[in-house]
């Protein structure tokens, strides 16, 4: 689980060169910068493993009015890079409730609750992701772990893994989905009213008559 978790939360956004970043008038950092001039340098930052200004900056891009769609993604990596699982819930958190129907944020944020330790609220998260995506694969996968591992509910778990094979038959998770199906471990069903040994009996009766 806290392996799958760590992948999750391993956003892709730090890779490649950067150009150099222009350093605001040591008085006042962000008052003379264009919103989308914060938003470019904030970005570039990141790019530099520079996580704290580039919060900094992202972060007055958008209480500028740089599009929040725009900057919330970049935001919460950044903040996900730099372990602050906490912080990111609270920028996320309200950007949700205004926008319900972002479902790979709110895939996002259960695996951030998944990853302080909190199993219940990712439950919770993942079920309305299901239900508002339906049919993307990978919600169905982690909610299965989730139900397996943290619910112990064997029976919901399979359901979401079967889900998730009829959705990406070859996806990444999908041998892991298989060997989750083959291991489930679900009740069997009921013992028969009739034991051996009351069929012993019935068998020695019929032969004494």
């Amino acid at each position: 689980m806290r392996a799958l978790v760590a992948a999750l939360l391993l956003l892709a956004g730090c890779g490649h060169d950067a150009p150099e970043v222009r350093e605001p008038p040591p008085a006042d950092p962000v008052s003379e910068i264009a919103p989308e001039e914060l938003f470019a340098q904030g970005v570039v930052l990141a790019q530099r493993g520079d996580l704290i200004r580039a919060e900094q900056y992202l972060a007055a891009s958008m209480e500028r009015g740089h599009p929040e769609d725009e900057v919330m993604p970049v935001l919460l990596r950044v903040l996900v890079a730099s372990s602050r699982l906490r912080v990111a819930l609270q920028y996320a958190e309200p950007y949700l409730a205004r926008n319900p129907g972002s479902w790979p944020l709110r895939y996002l944020v259960a695996s951030m609750h998944l990853g302080m330790g909190e199993s219940a609220r990712a439950r919770r998260e993942l079920e309305r992701v299901v239900e508002v995506a339906p049919d993307e694969a990978e919600p169905h996968f982690l909610l299965g772990v989730v139900l397996r591992d943290e619910a112990r509910d064997p029976a919901a778990a399979a359901r979401e893994f079967e889900r998730y094979l009829e959705l990406a038959p070859d996806g990444a998770h999908a041998g892991e989905a298989r060997e989750a199906l083959r291991r489930v471990d679900l009740p069997g069903p009921a013992p028969s009213p009739t034991g051996p040994a009351e069929s012993e009996g019935s068998a020695a009766e019929e032969e004494g008559t």
